[in-house]
């Protein structure tokens, strides 16, 4: 039995514990909830003592693990659109091995950082294998594209594969079909993941307003927008020049009651945030911001989503578009600048809702007794204000 203190245990379930002390197994297991050294009328005997903030691990919601072998393929700044086209240029000339290799580490760069869980994106079966074998929990989204409705069957039938792959023969991973982005999907495509994910109950995420172009290309029809959306098959899109913002012009075809991921939201503004919200009643919001700077320099408005309570949750991208896949980092950007944000507020986007919109809050998201939820401390920071500093690190305790 190991019995942990720090400044402060953060157990997200409740407010955070001066000096507190967790009492944890040899298997990770927390056998009583955070315990308040103030109110105890005896002494508890060798109790590790660290310097810094206890929480629980962190919940990866938005990530890219098949695209680990872009790191540092891909300029800095370039812009969605031109980020898309290098994907798609440097995909052609990977070879097996290099994006084993490039997993396996970056896996090994999550549990580093003190991640336990993942929502990881996934366009093929490259990423199987690793996730089989992993002490990480995942839930992949096999996401589908093509705005050819065409297309949409041979599109759906084949994410339809990659599902029932992951669903019989990988251990501890759950799977959902999800749409890419609302401008990458037909009518017909977005409609048969829907009624899948109706009858299943998945959970969904979908990459949303990453940039201006992209509102462009809704209410605009931006052409030269749509032409660099060519590279995800937007070929004769049925929502191009539609007059309606992204979100509205796809409500429709999203399925009202799953909980719901949009990803990103970069130049989302209040009246998408409020139309999210009366519209879909399971709404998640992920955020990116190293991500967001890596490609197009700009940051969301988080003030805009914590003013209206919204689930906020945390995600890394991929290597292709961030320079490490870490939780803190993401953290760390977003206190930056929003130093007014409490430290209670950003570790809750990093554990608890992401546990819970993942659907594995019995196990993970909160420091509480049964739970087996990973445990962080994170040093280098300021205990008189509770705050996150630029040379905070991570480091797993269990």
């Amino acid at each position: 039995m190991r019995k942990l203190s720090a400044d402060y245990i953060f157990p997200i379930s409740k407010p955070p514990v001066k000096n507190g002390i967790l009492l944890v197994n040899e298997l990770g297991k927390i056998m009583e909830d955070v315990i308040d050294p103030e109110t105890l009328d005896y002494k508890i005997n060798d109790v590790e003592n660290h310097s810094g903030f206890i929480c629980p691990g962190f919940i990866n919601t938005h990530c890219h693990l098949e695209l680990s072998y872009l790191k540092d393929q891909i300029p800095k700044h370039s812009g969605l659109n031109r980020f898309i086209r290098e994907i798609e240029h440097i995909r052609k000339n990977a070879n097996e091995s290099m994006i084993d290799e490039a997993m396996i580490k970056a896996e090994n760069d999550m549990i580093q950082n003190g991640i336990v869980a993942v929502g990881d994106i996934s366009n093929n079966n490259a990423s199987f294998k690793i996730k089989n074998n992993s002490q990480l929990y995942y839930h992949t989204f096999i996401e589908a594209f093509a705005s050819d409705s065409k297309k949409a069957k041979f599109v759906f039938d084949k994410s339809l594969t990659l599902f029932n792959e992951i669903s019989k023969n990988l251990k501890n991973n759950e799977a959902s079909i999800t749409p890419h982005a609302p401008y990458s999907l037909s009518k017909d495509l977005f409609c048969s993941i829907k009624d899948f994910s109706e009858k299943s109950g998945n959970i969904i995420s979908i990459h949303h307003q990453e940039s201006e172009t992209e509102n462009d290309f809704f209410l605009r029809k931006n052409e030269p927008n749509q032409n660099n959306n060519l590279h995800f098959g937007v070929i004769n899109s049925d929502f191009a020049g539609c007059g309606l913002r992204p979100i509205s012009a796809i409500s429709s075809f999203l399925p009202i009651n799953n909980k719901i991921l949009f990803v990103h939201n970069t130049v989302a503004n209040e009246a998408d945030i409020d139309f999210a919200l009366s519209y879909f009643p399971h709404t998640y919001w992920c955020f990116c911001p190293n991500a967001n700077l890596f490609i197009e320099q700009k940051l969301p408005d988080f003030s805009l989503f914590y003013n209206r309570k919204c689930k906020i949750t945390i995600g890394t991208d991929s290597l292709a578009s961030n320079h490490e896949l870490s939780v803190l980092k993401e953290l760390q950007c977003i206190s930056s600048n929003m130093p007014f944000m409490p430290l209670t507020e950003l570790l809750k986007w990093a554990t608890r809702n992401g546990a819970e919109f993942m659907e594995i809050q019995e196990n993970y998201g909160s420091l509480e007794k049964g739970k087996k939820p990973g445990i962080n401390l994170i040093t280098n920071v300021n205990g008189e204000r509770l705050q996150l500093t630029k040379n905070a690190t991570i480091h797993v305790l269990s």
